[in-house]
């Protein structure tokens, strides 16, 4: 029923008109049905099928509502004179980069698991959780520039382009490196409050795959925004492929070897190949903001603030035994830190976001 709903859902739409108001309100709305279904109809191991039901629910429901709402923006109609073979390969090309990404993200945990036992897979089950929910979160920025990326360079419009291109860049390595940064320093406190004491052995295995955060993210930009708009699905496929056995190979190597930790740093060495790869085959493109003075600029005020992360959360671990106070105020005074640190340097990106804080202070008083 998934399968047919998510078809039927036609959630691209609204990515293509950049309706995220709707999606968002949409989101929160089913949500939180979901949420309170659960806590209603599933309360013993027998109530699985309820759990089915319900997941389900949330999903047809959400995409019988785009489907409706999605009239507002086009007209959804079966077409039988339909331009296949222009269409066909470039989407049988992005398909099998999916299926090439999913492939190679799950057999680590496969081959963990033939290689080593359950056990090892459990530790390393936790920081893979931990290592998405974060990369979830900042990649969810990177999905609202796509459109507007695509678009700009579909049109040819190449200054524009790498005017929002460099803000999106500059956005995420002010906002990734210090996030990777603070994660590496509060796995311990992050493993403990999601998992358990049990599950401290994770910690190191989370903070080697945190590194892949940074590499997979800007590998979505060289891929996402540059090489599918520029119509190089071939390209992305290929290096999709190669990381895919880079990846399987070195997890057979290492994981005899270190174990979960193997698998952790499998993950971290592929997303840096795919990164690179993905930027080399999109070099001419990307070459003017890559190498722009603003970016070097972003790189350097960004490195000095994580190193001020660093400081303020070796010194919350020296000052607060409690685990809850710890993390709370090693969160509050990085983000202090870190934002004044980059005023400090003028970076551009933060005196902009200050700019607009006065603006909306000055509108509200």
């Amino acid at each position: 029923m998934q399968i047919i709903f998510t078809t039927i859902g036609t959630e691209w739409i609204y990515t293509i008109y950049e309706d995220y108001s709707y999606i968002t309100i949409r989101s929160i709305v089913f949500k939180i049905f979901l949420i309170i279904l659960l806590f209603i109809l599933v309360r013993k191991p027998e109530d699985y099928l309820w759990y089915a039901a319900i997941t389900v629910f949330a999903s047809v429901g959400s995409n019988i509502l785009n489907y409706i709402h999605a009239k507002s923006f086009c007209d959804i109609r079966l077409v039988k004179d339909a331009n296949w073979q222009y269409h066909l390969k470039p989407i049988l090309i992005i398909f099998a980069s999916s299926v090439a990404v999913t492939l190679y993200v799950s057999s680590d945990t496969t081959i963990l698991g033939l290689l080593k036992n359950d056990y090892a897979v459990g530790i390393y089950g936790v920081s893979v959780k931990i290592y998405q929910m974060a990369e979830g979160v900042l990649s969810a920025l990177l999905t609202v520039a796509i459109p507007r990326l695509a678009m700009l360079l579909g049109q040819k419009r190449l200054k524009e382009y790498n005017n929002v291109l460099s803000g999106v860049i500059g956005t995420l390595s002010i906002l990734v490196l210090p996030a990777s940064v603070g994660l590496i320093m509060l796995s311990e406190d992050v493993v403990l409050i999601i998992a358990g004491y049990k599950y401290l052995p994770s910690v190191n295995s989370l903070r080697i795959i945190t590194w892949a955060i940074i590499f997979s993210i800007f590998a979505w930009i060289f891929s996402d925004c540059v090489l599918i708009p520029a119509k190089r699905e071939g390209k992305l496929l290929r290096n999709t492929i190669i990381t895919g056995i880079t990846n399987v190979v070195l997890n057979f190597i290492l994981i005899p070897f270190i174990s979960y930790d193997g698998t952790s740093l499998s993950t971290v060495i592929a997303e840096f190949m795919v990164m690179v790869m993905n930027g080399w085959a999109c070099w001419d493109i990307i070459k003017p903001v890559i190498l722009s003075k603003n970016n070097f600029k972003n790189i350097i005020s960004s490195t000095i603030g994580c190193i001020g992360i660093v400081v303020v959360c070796l010194l919350c671990a020296w000052s607060w035994n409690s685990l809850i106070l710890r993390m709370v105020f090693s969160v509050i005074l990085s983000v202090v830190v870190y934002a004044v640190i980059l005023i400090l340097l003028r970076n551009e990106i933060a005196m902009n976001m200050l700019k607009r804080v006065r603006m909306i202070v000055k509108s509200k008083f």
